[in-house]
């Protein structure tokens, strides 16, 4: 399904982890660029100001040449207004794009960035285009919830064919909003069921993602994935964002008043900011553990906005104060390692790629050039012999 060189993937994956452990200092420049000529990767990789550059660049040739195309063309009637004409410029620029991978051996060059964003971006605007015409001969349906559904398939195809880690996070949020959007078939208890519903399914779409990380392709797509899905699942059941989406579905409640299950939805806001941080650090996750810390803040502005203990300005500042004296204390106490955790910073993501990177090293270091075959030796100077030359 990806359209990349796996084997160069590979490589580059490899040729990373080799730059992270030069930087180290665990093996030197010259190792580093033996194995990379060992170990290529063919393709086109300019570094971020290139790429921004390229990225701008082609989205203003692409614009301007579907300008041009859309000015000779404005003569027929309705042709560029009408969705076809969209979908067929959208269309072009999926080929373009196709041609700039498989031939040209563009990865994140910028150009592949632009022309795949300037695609999915046309082809939206078609079935949008498409909807508003079908919509209004009769089809029944909230239009959201058909556009957000064909969205989600759309930006899954993105993200499996070019490993695209936007578009994977476009496509989980195509699903949540799918769902929200799709409330109807729920009918009078869809505000009671949508939060217990997207919490579901952003774990399932978490254990998913855990469970798919051996495919080394899709790993940053999977990560940026698992990080939405632990914060979307959180504010499904955070009560600020429960009480909200329920004025929205339903009735709007009254100053004051409650919303069932209030106490639930209170544990939940409280609670699983700090469950986030105890399974982080149990598993060694710093996904879970950076987010946990991150909700943290959410859980007190929600709890300040219904219960006013103190002014916002003191509130920040003893929260502030707070968390520096238990970052001061976790510092000083991490500096010797314990129990596996430990202050210092490792460029080294996991240590099974630790090892086979330095298992690469040892066999790339020690390794000669093949030894000739035992019926090739012939004359004097042969290793055992008793006159061995300066050939030894």
């Amino acid at each position: 399904m990806i359209i990349y060189n796996k084997t160069w993937l590979k490589n580059l994956d490899l040729q990373n982890q080799l730059k992270r452990a030069q930087r180290l200092g665990d093996i030197t420049a010259e190792e580093l660029k033996h194995i990379e000529e060992k170990y290529p990767v063919g393709f086109y990789m300019p570094n971020i100001f290139i790429r921004t550059g390229l990225f701008i660049l082609t989205l203003i040739i692409t614009s301007f040449a579907g300008g041009l195309l859309s000015l000779i063309l404005s003569s027929i009637n309705n042709l560029i207004t009408s969705p076809g004409y969209w979908l067929f410029l959208g269309i072009i620029s999926y080929i373009a794009l196709e041609l700039i991978v498989q031939r040209m051996h563009h990865f994140r060059s910028g150009v592949d960035d632009s022309l795949m964003w300037t695609a999915a971006g046309l082809i939206v605007s078609a079935f949008i285009g498409y909807l508003t015409i079908v919509l209004r001969n009769g089809l029944s349906g909230p239009f959201e919830s058909y556009l957000f559904g064909f969205t989600l398939v759309l930006a899954g195809y993105f993200a499996l064919r070019f490993a695209d880690m936007l578009m994977a996070v476009v496509s989980f949020l195509s699903l949540i909003f799918f769902l929200f959007f799709s409330r109807e078939i729920f009918g009078f208890y869809a505000a009671a069921i949508l939060p217990f519903l997207i919490i579901l399914v952003s774990a399932g779409v978490y254990f998913l993602c855990v469970s798919w990380k051996k495919h080394k392709d899709y790993e940053n797509c999977l990560t940026a994935v698992q990080v939405f899905c632990l914060l979307i699942g959180y504010a499904a059941g955070n009560y600020f964002v429960v009480k909200e989406m329920g004025s929205t579905i339903s009735q709007p409640l009254q100053e004051g008043e409650g919303i069932p299950l209030g106490w639930f939805f209170w544990t939940w806001t409280i609670v699983i900011p700090f469950v986030y941080i105890a399974l982080g650090l149990k598993r060694k996750d710093v996904i879970l553990l950076r987010s946990g810390l991150i909700l943290i803040a959410a859980a007190a502005f929600t709890f300040r906005n219904y219960y006013h203990i103190m002014p916002i300005e003191g509130a920040l500042s003893l929260v502030g104060a707070a968390l520096l004296a238990i970052s001061y204390g976790v510092i000083h106490y991490l500096k010797t390692p314990k129990k596996g955790f430990t202050y210092e910073e490792f460029d080294d993501d996991q240590l099974m790629d630790k090892i086979r990177v330095e298992s690469l090293i040892v066999g790339e270091t020690f390794s000669g050039p093949a030894a000739a075959p035992e019926g090739s030796r012939m004359g004097g100077g042969s290793f055992g012999g008793g006159g061995s030359s300066a050939d030894f």
